[in-house]
């Protein structure tokens, strides 16, 4: 079959099965809105080929030749793209799904809203690509490289991203929700209202980075360095900080309730306003910070070092202070007066009866299927 034959064939809305057009002169094809299962098209030239809305099944396209190709909202469903260049290609609302893409170029491609599920795209290449809206969910992107991506609003989920390289790029209501971006660097880098909730930031280096109101909640950040970083307004409850090294780092009115904060270092940081409730701070070096109107209640302190610490109106209430060294306690406070007496209110409440067709949460329980 020909090329002029495949367009025909297309236009007159016939599927396209079991075919092979491998190493094909398609540049500039029309095949928009066609459907093809278990196609070859291996190493064709279709520079510009118009493949915008077309269904591929099983399709193969090893080092196939697609730049500045139109796919604008194209499918592929468990495709093979190794190797094959899309660079410059506008491929907006296109979905890979169990696709594998290793070594795919993608330079410069706009992929605004592209959906890419259960997708393997070890060392791509999405370099300056537009990726506004973009979703990775459940996807390869072992050592992928996105240098001088500007990503607003992209989504990647449980995503793995080790080795991936960001040079130059920026990010503005990311989302990195359980995705895994271990010993990443992302040192002076700049993160907008992005979100890494539950993700994997073991040995992540942020030196001098800005995270402003950046939401870490659950993530794993142990042994990271923070170093320098300005991450004013950032939450970080119930995250695993274990060794963390934020030595002269911002981070006011920051948030950091039920975090693990054992060992790690926050000397000469500014954490004016932080909430520490129920923090675990063993051994953690508070040397030299700004503590302004920062809040320990229930913390555990024991063996903190709080030496040369700046305390104004600093709350300890309840806070396990055992061993913990200070230079002086002028400044702090070592219990909240509102938090006192709410706690004496609740403890004169009488204890609300349950009901016999409920739990302990008020909830009504499930009814068995017969």
């Amino acid at each position: 079959m020909n090329a002029e034959t495949l367009a025909a064939q297309v236009r007159n809305g016939e599927p396209i099965r079991e075919k092979d057009f491998s190493n094909m002169d398609l540049r500039g094809i029309d095949l928009r809105g066609g459907v093809f299962s278990g196609c070859s098209f291996r190493g064709v030239q279709a520079d510009a080929a118009r493949l915008g809305e077309s269904l591929f099944e099983k399709c193969r396209f090893g080092q196939a030749q697609l730049p500045a190709a139109e796919l604008t909202r194209a499918a592929f469903h468990e495709c093979s793209l190794q190797d094959a260049v899309l660079d410059a290609a506008s491929m907006p609302h296109s979905v890979f799904s169990g696709c594998k893409l290793w070594g795919i170029r993608l330079e410069e491609a706009f992929m605004d809203q592209a959906n890419f599920h259960q997708s393997e795209l070890r060392n791509a290449c999405l370099d300056r690509a537009s990726l506004d809206k973009a979703v990775f969910s459940e996807c390869d992107l072992t050592g992928a490289s996105f240098n001088g991506v500007a990503f607003s609003s992209t989504i990647f989920f449980r995503a793995a991203l080790t080795g991936t390289r960001y040079a130059g790029a920026s990010f503005t209501n990311a989302i990195f929700s359980e995705a895994d971006l271990a010993g990443q660097d992302f040192s002076g880098q700049q993160f907008h209202l992005c979100q890494f909730i539950d993700a994997v930031l073991a040995a992540c280096r942020f030196r001098d980075a800005r995270l402003t109101q950046c939401n870490f909640k659950g993530a794993d950040l142990r042994n990271a360095v923070l170093a320098g970083a300005q991450a004013m307004q950032c939450l970080f409850p119930e995250a695993d900080l274990r060794g963390v090294d934020a030595r002269g780092g911002h981070f006011q009115q920051s948030i950091w309730v039920d975090a693990h904060l054992d060992g790690a270092d926050f000397s000469q940081a500014q954490l004016e306003q932080g909430v520490f409730h129920r923090a675990h701070c063993g051994q953690t070096a508070f040397a030299g910070s700004r503590l302004d109107y920062a809040d320990f209640s229930y913390a555990s302190l024991v063996q903190a070092d709080f030496r040369d610490a700046a305390f104004l109106r600093t709350v300890f209430h309840r806070a396990d202070l055992d061993g913990a060294r200070f230079s002086t306690r002028l400044g702090t406070l070592e219990r909240d007066p509102a938090l006192h007496e709410a706690e004496k209110v609740a403890l004169q409440q009488p204890e609300r009866p349950s009901r016999r067709d409920r739990d302990i949460h008020g909830r009504r329980p499930k009814k068995e299927s017969p």
